[in-house]
């Protein structure tokens, strides 16, 4: 019996230093995630547990295959997991396949919605006081969204690096959509200056091109009372 127990407990080691799970990226935007279970025993039959946490981002709809394997929440760790236990004979070897959706990408549309509301937002800044630092925003909004165009451009050894390359492109996206956010602040701070120094030109025109009509009229009036005493 101790024997059995020492037995189960090496499959289960066995099983997740084998379980350095190996990803491979296809081309139909999906990521596969093997695992492979062994039983280590030479001479009876083991259960083995399976229990792979899928990546944080990954939601059941989300996953495309994951052969028999059951599927549920951990509410401390955050994520789904898949499970199963396999009865396996003598030295057998047990290989799953777990394919899931590339959700691991910043769509280009997106890309490129936020270069134009930066392109938008730079040019409402024009003439106006700050004007040098909406440019300022604009250059970094630019460099962080070009970084997410490169990195994403390139091919990824292995899905690990690649979910590892969204998730820091993820914080480059956070950072501008807070830039975005705090340009159109100070726009709006700024519109209304604006407006107001628009309305006092138009007033001050309005001013001084009544200021030349009167006296104009004044000009005139004196010439004919000069007339009228003449």
């Amino acid at each position: 019996m101790g024997k059995l127990k020492t037995y189960s407990l090496y499959a289960f080691l066995v099983f997740w230093i084998l379980i350095l799970a190996v990803f491979s990226a296809q081309a139909s935007a999906s990521v596969t995630l093997r695992v492979v279970a062994v039983n280590p025993s030479e001479d009876s039959n083991q259960t083995v547990p399976i229990k792979v946490y899928l990546p944080v981002e990954i939601k059941p709809e989300d996953v495309i295959y994951r052969e028999d394997l059951d599927i549920a929440y951990d509410t401390q760790q955050g994520s789904y997991y898949v499970f199963g236990d396999y009865e396996l004979k003598p030295k057998e070897v047990l290989e799953k396949e777990i394919e899931l959706k590339d959700i691991w990408v910043i769509e280009e549309a997106q890309i490129a919605a936020w270069r134009e509301d930066a392109d938008e937002i730079l040019t409402a800044f024009k003439n106006t006081p700050y004007n040098q630092k909406a440019e300022l925003l604009y250059k970094s909004i630019d460099r962080k969204l070009k970084e997410i165009e490169d990195i994403q451009a390139v091919s990824k050894p292995n899905p690990a690096q690649h979910i590892s390359d969204y998730r820091y492109c993820l914080t480059l996206a956070v950072s501008v959509k807070t830039e975005l956010a705090s340009a159109r602040t100070l726009l709006s701070e700024v519109s209304p200056q604006e407006k107001v120094q628009l309305s006092w030109k138009i007033i001050l025109f309005i001013i001084g091109f009544l200021g030349v009509l009167s006296l104009g009229f004044y000009i005139i009036w004196q010439k004919q009372a000069g007339e009228q005493k003449n």
